[in-house]
């Protein structure tokens, strides 16, 4: 009688490990979507900063190659939008400041490009800067 019963029982414990292995991969698949995914919102708002005044950069060495760069401060020339940012995680968004100060030396153009932000009651800045070569 026991030697029926074991037999009936072949395969159970295969079928309960795969049905084990299924089902803990779907619960980490889920825990690690559910996880936070900016683990330190600083470095995604400093990266956007430099993806401003990168983008800030191109646009003013585009009005040096057409002629157009002279000393003074420029507002940011890129998309209003860009400027806006809620991917820091604190539910509110995080509005960026891009200020431009061009210095005129001959047929170079000293170029800063300062992008400022408050974040968590904090204001922090990132500045670059690059000399434009004007023909």
């Amino acid at each position: 009688m026991m030697k029926t019963i074991l037999r009936n029982e072949r395969g159970f414990m295969l079928l309960n490990t795969v049905f084990l292995t299924l089902i803990t991969a779907f619960a980490a698949t889920i825990l690690l979507n559910a996880a936070p995914r900016v683990k330190n919102p600083q470095s995604v708002l400093r990266l956007t900063a430099i993806h401003l005044a990168n983008e800030q950069f191109a646009l003013m060495e585009s009005r040096a190659l057409a002629g157009e760069l002279e000393a003074g401060n420029y507002p940011f020339a890129g998309n209003d939008a860009d400027l806006t940012t809620e991917n820091a995680g604190a539910g509110k968004p995080v509005i960026f400041d891009v200020a431009t100060r061009v210095t005129d030396s001959g047929n170079l153009r000293g170029v800063k490009v300062t992008v400022s932000w408050t974040f968590g009651g904090d204001n922090f800045m990132f500045a670059e800067e690059r000399t434009i070569r004007v023909d």
